[in-house]
């Protein structure tokens, strides 16, 4: 039996093996010459990197809930719903969740109970708004990925494989038995092929520098330059210490500096991470008092997107 029916024969089955799959994939990727698909196959078995645009079905939804609670009352586990913080961070707070870990963790989570994260900032957001519950204090915030989403997230890589085999077999059934150093099927029609199929059109997945990742959606590096600029402008309102004002500024000029001339993403990560590291805090704090909130949470959503250091 050819690679290419094994494939396909394997995600006929209910009780598909996803990992077995994209090891499968892998050969075939090998076989057909294809950088491209090998770093989509790797980058679903080992996790997609901070600096990585991801496809579009690794946005998930989420529900964000909270404890609320007074002297004389508690509500727990209450559905919040974005009109419960300022329309001017809605949009910040509830974007879909960008999920970079491997798919085996995402088996994990489908199998259990989905993923919770906490959401700290939320709750002073919902605090600050007074919507719901106006006599009740909420007391913390969360959201919460459920199992379905995982799930989905694995059966479109699945239609993905699958597709992607129905159509290299269309142009050449044996291109799953190809020797090593041929090109069983033409760079031309390859490439868009496993570009379209593995992440959508072209014109909709960041590229070389001109794109950075971020929680919710790619960071362009004129979103970059803003970043460097906000944070330029109001990095005193967040009272740091004379060290840590120092180690800000200089990550700041980091960033800058690779502005300037063909950006690094592993620089550009580096210098995110130990940002978020430095104001995370103060920034949580000053939300919501701060002159211009909206300034913040925008920073506070940006330096999310380059993870803990």
């Amino acid at each position: 039996m050819s690679l290419l029916r094994e494939i396909q024969n394997d995600l006929a089955r209910p009780d598909a093996d996803v990992v077995t799959v994209l090891r499968k994939c892998k050969i075939l990727a090998a076989r057909l010459n294809s950088v491209e698909l090998t770093h989509w196959v790797d980058s679903e078995l080992n996790g997609y990197g901070e600096a990585e645009p991801i496809p579009e079905y690794r946005l998930l939804r989420a529900q964000c809930y909270g404890d609320f609670m007074n002297i004389r009352w508690r509500a727990e586990h209450q559905p919040i719903h974005p009109i419960a913080v300022p329309e001017e961070h809605r949009e910040t707070f509830f974007a879909p969740i960008q999920f970079r870990e491997g798919i085996t963790t995402a088996m994990a989570f489908a199998s259990a109970d989905g993923a919770t994260i906490d959401e700290p900032l939320i709750a002073i957001m919902v605090k600050r708004h007074q919507v719901m519950y106006p006599q009740m204090e909420c007391m913390s915030a969360w959201k919460k990925i459920s199992a379905t989403q995982f799930q989905q997230l694995i059966d479109a890589v699945k239609n993905r494989v699958l597709d992607f085999s129905l159509k290299i077999e269309a142009e050449n059934p044996s291109a799953g038995e190809a020797s090593p150093n041929s090109q069983p099927v033409a760079k031309e029609k390859l490439q868009p092929l496993v570009q379209n199929t593995f992440y959508g059109p072209v014109g909709n997945v960041a590229q070389n520098s001109d794109h950075f990742s971020q929680s919710s959606g790619t960071l362009r590096a004129d979103d970059l330059s803003r970043l460097v600029r906000e944070l330029t402008q109001h990095i005193d309102e967040l009272g740091l210490n004379d060290r840590e004002k120092q180690r800000a500024d200089a990550q700041i000029a980091i960033l800058r500096t690779e502005l300037a001339g063909e950006p690094d993403p592993a620089i550009i990560t580096q210098a995110g991470r130990t940002l978020r590291n430095i104001t995370e805090g103060a920034i949580g704090s000053l939300i919501a008092t701060a002159a211009q909130p909206p300034v913040w949470a925008w920073i506070h959503q940006t330096l999310t997107a380059f993870g803990a250091k």
